[in-house]
């Protein structure tokens, strides 16, 4: 029996609605990918036309957004009705991933961040917002060492505290998204920089003028 083949196609049934019809219309195209007998064929075919398998495939996916909605709350209410679509496309990526928390948070950062870039998606709030929830989950996972370690990190500032850029006022559209509003209409633009400091047991966020801004940037000892 091949066993890593039978449990691979298996995975990737429940995982994908879509690659579960494509074997159910064709199931020798996705077959001959495979070194699998004739038993194994009839089995994964018989599982795959199964009620059940709709049943498994829902539980999966609850169980794949319950990270993302641990970590990235507020990105997902941003991107509302569109979620579901780029879920999708995420799932059909990434069929079976690690799920830990800051593991999924960042893969499914990378994933939007990369939609966003294609033109995909267009959203003049969620990159911003993104940036923020994925520096907050890395700050609440990550030890100060770890994060020393860790190419993305702001090497003049120290491990727990990262600066963040916005383009929008933070603190209004922050603020509506934690309430699940909408963001406000008319948010003041411009350069903002917002402050997260996880130094202590309770992450402190402060909104910085430009010269605080630029002396934490510039200076380990600012702080």
């Amino acid at each position: 029996m091949a066993l890593d083949a039978f449990q691979d196609i298996f995975c990737r049934m429940i995982a994908s609605a879509d690659y579960r019809a494509r074997l159910i219309d064709n199931p020798e195209a996705e077959f001959d990918q495979h070194d699998l007998d004739a038993r194994e064929k009839r089995r994964l075919t018989a599982m795959a036309s199964h009620p059940g398998m709709r049943i498994n495939t829902a539980i999966h996916r609850a169980n794949r957004l319950t990270p993302l909605d641990q970590t990235l709350p507020l990105t997902c209410f941003l991107l509302g009705s569109r979620l579901g679509a780029l879920l999708d496309r995420y799932w059909h990526c990434n069929p079976t991933e690690n799920l830990q928390l800051p593991a999924e948070c960042a893969r499914f950062a990378d994933f939007i961040v990369g939609e966003l870039h294609s033109g995909r998606l267009a959203d003049p709030f969620v990159g911003e917002v993104l940036a923020f929830e994925k520096a907050c989950t890395e700050l609440r996972f990550f030890s100060a060492e770890e994060l020393a370690s860790r190419t993305e990190t702001q090497p003049r500032l120290p491990a727990k505290v990262r600066v963040l850029h916005f383009q929008h006022d933070p603190e209004p559209l922050l603020e509506a998204l934690s309430e699940l509003k909408p963001p406000p209409e008319n948010l003041a633009e411009g350069d903002f920089h917002l402050a997260v400091d996880a130094r202590s047991d309770e992450a402190v966020f402060r909104l910085l003028d430009p010269v605080a801004a630029a002396a934490l940037l510039g200076s380990r000892n600012a702080l």
